[in-house]
């Protein structure tokens, strides 16, 4: 058993001695060690000795490098120093580790999750929505000591059942980050989802609108049965090319009216970093109609005009980009065997960020102009010149670009025929 104060760099690179399961003892914890397997696996555990009955005792802390937050060495010693405590009080943190997980249920886990981690995250609200639809609802009772991976793939298999395949990704996705985040608090002693695979093979989606399917998309869109917020986020994804939550999402004091302009936030971004998105006269008309209609609508209710831009039912939060996603496809149709969404091939609203892009593309817009237009990182922070030495934001372009592609989708919604590129429009 050999001794030695570990540290991280010694962490990093511990190995089994001779092809065994190898124990390195902490000098600076008492009882705290290493264990690293053949299989390059490392794992913290405590060694100590039960109050109980005077014997020697293994409690595992979980796995190095692993868990959400990830388990260091001082979390480790932190963890080991905590339990130490509560065994010179005469208490076994092993049993009552199991006790804890005898009596914690799924539901519970879900809970805590959903409350310590998840609701950090920007896409927290539906993390917590498909966990308590997809998992809680059906295996929510079990007890964590009893819990099996066959229930988790009971509950991902039932989404696959009903063809919601993108859906059953993104639990599993969701079931795993909560799964990993519960070993790393101890809430588990193993990973139920080590050695699972995604439960479909999804593509990556091409879907582009023809300059046809925007004139009818459009057209239709003013019939469809939907809020006229919801429309009016509909044409905002495609006249910004910014990302359906984002869009639904803006408030006003990210609208900048005078100067045209839109910021979202780095916490609202899905790349972290704080992005300016220029406003044509046409995104201006749409953003002034939805505040004033949103303003009379606060008055007829007698409350505050609320900080969204586009408010969801009670105005205490804002809609969601799911909720534009789901009433956009609740206008599918199905006729003689086609299916249909307003009158043109199904589409989904992120589909109409990458059908700007494109005809942005199409109409002589620079690709690496575009990629800040979107907010892309492989345009705007590739490099290391990108990230730290090269400052210029491209207002001037993005603004150039965004103008010309409303005016282009202003010729095609009024089916004014094609638009000759504008190849020196936007400089390169």
């Amino acid at each position: 058993m050999p001794t030695i104060e570990l540290t991280d760099r010694f962490c990093q690179t511990a190995k089994a001695v001779d092809g065994n399961q190898t124990d390195y003892f902490d000098t600076v914890v008492k009882g705290l060690s290493l264990r690293a397997s053949p299989a390059g696996t490392k794992a913290f555990y405590l060694n100590y000795t039960r109050p109980a009955d005077g014997k020697r005792a293994r409690m595992k802390i979980g796995r190095y490098g692993e868990g959400d937050p990830k388990l260091t060495l001082a979390k480790a010693r932190d963890k080991a120093r905590s339990a130490r405590g509560e065994i010179r009080e005469g208490t076994d943190p092993l049993v009552e580790k199991r006790a804890l997980a005898a009596s914690q249920t799924v539901a519970d886990l879900i809970d805590n999750y959903v409350a310590r981690q998840a609701a950090t995250k920007r896409s927290g609200d539906e993390i917590a929505r498909r966990l308590r639809k997809n998992v809680k609802d059906v295996i929510g009772t079990i007890k964590l000591a009893e819990l099996h991976r066959r229930d988790i793939t009971k509950c991902i298999d039932a989404v696959k059942d009903r063809g919601a395949h993108v859906e059953a990704n993104r639990i599993f996705e969701d079931v795993r980050a909560m799964v990993r985040w519960a070993r790393g608090r101890g809430d588990l002693d193993s990973n139920l989802v080590e050695g699972m695979r995604r439960p479909t093979e999804t593509t990556e989606r091409d879907r582009v609108l023809s300059a046809g399917e925007i004139r009818t998309m459009w057209a239709t869109l003013a019939d469809a049965d939907m809020r006229e917020s919801t429309r009016r986020v509909v044409r905002l994804c495609l006249v910004t090319a910014q990302r359906v939550g984002e869009v639904s999402g803006m408030t006003r004091d990210e609208i900048d009216l005078d100067g045209k302009l839109w910021t979202i936030p780095a916490e609202r971004s899905k790349n972290g970093r704080e992005h300016v998105v220029p406003l044509s006269d046409m995104a201006i008309d749409i953003v002034k109609e939805q505040m004033a209609d949103a303003e009379a609508l606060a008055a007829r209710k007698d409350r505050d005009v609320a900080a969204f831009v586009f408010p969801g039912p009670g105005a205490r939060a804002a809609v969601t980009g799911a909720a534009i996603a789901k009433a956009v496809k609740r206008e599918e149709v199905t006729k003689r065997g086609v299916v249909t969404i307003m009158g043109i091939s199904p589409w989904t609203p992120h589909d109409l960020r990458r059908t700007a892009a494109t005809h942005m593309e199409e109409i002589g817009i620079s690709p690496f102009v575009i990629g800040h237009v979107l907010n892309h990182v492989s345009a705007t922070k590739a490099s290391i010149t990108s990230r730290v030495y090269a400052r210029y934001d491209y207002a001037r372009e993005k603004r150039e670009a965004l103008d010309l592609w409303a005016d282009r989708l202003v010729a095609l919604v009024e089916g004014r025929g094609n638009v000759v590129p504008l190849r020196k429009a936007v400089a390169q």
